[in-house]
């Protein structure tokens, strides 16, 4: 039997630039105006306090910035580590919130969750099973919707160009490794394969409001509760 939580919502992964918060954004806004009772989270689904640490512990984690290395294995692995164990714990949280399919909660928009960190764990230490396949397969939520946005490297650029400051040391490490993102791009778009579970979108040439619009269609085709409420050019859509 499959263990993996169901999550009435739409995730949005991908990396730094991708588009996913101003996706998000537009997503709930999209929903909202049409009546729609909706949750925009990050990260994590649940509220726990734990969770909460490990995240902030994570994002700590990494403090040398200027590493000349990329992928840099000993740089991510107190952040890859922490962050494993909060996407575990979180993952089991998750099928309790309001948000588990069934529960009549919001729907939610996740800006990044589980993905994510499985393919960072991947990419940057390799054979250490900070989040294995099994569980992957079979115990990761699943969400109603699950995209992955990408972009081309000079929109990437191009993008950064636009953002000042980062949050953490993580993003800065990132940013200064920009023109090697595209190698993780490539990698995480190799896991997703031919995966029907995921829609991968490119963001250089469309608007939030245009991929949010794409994808709204797509959560209205899946979507298994009553409808009440219609968003023009997407179709019926659940106003809880």
């Amino acid at each position: 039997m499959n263990g993996n939580p169901i999550i009435r919502g739409i995730l949005l992964e991908g990396l730094n630039f991708a588009g996913k918060s101003s996706t998000a954004v537009a997503l709930a806004s999209l929903l909202r105006a049409h009546g729609c009772d909706v949750a925009v989270r990050h990260c994590h689904v649940s509220d726990d306090p734990v969770v909460r640490q490990l995240q902030g512990e994570a994002k700590a984690a990494v403090r040398a910035t200027g590493s000349g290395r990329f992928p840099d294995p000993e740089l991510l692995r107190g952040f890859n580590t922490l962050k494993s164990a909060q996407t575990l714990i979180d993952s089991v949280l998750a099928a309790a919130t309001p948000y588990a399919a069934g529960a009549g909660g919001p729907i939610l928009v996740q800006d990044r969750h589980w993905f994510s960190q499985y393919c960072s764990n991947e990419f940057f230490n390799p054979g250490e099973g900070l989040l294995a396949s099994v569980w992957r397969d079979h115990h990761a939520p699943c969400f109603t919707v699950q995209a992955y946005l990408t972009c081309a490297p000079a929109e990437r650029r191009r993008r950064a160009g636009g953002r000042d400051g980062d949050t953490h040391g993580l993003n800065s490490y990132l940013r200064h490794h920009l023109d090697r993102l595209a190698d993780l791009d490539t990698f995480s778009l190799r896991i997703i394969g031919e995966d029907p579970r995921w829609t991968v979108l490119s963001t250089d040439d469309h608007s939030p409001a245009e991929i949010a619009h794409r994808l709204l269609t797509v959560f209205h085709a899946r979507d298994q509760q009553p409808t009440a409420a219609t968003v023009p050019g997407v179709g019926p859509v659940v106003a809880a």
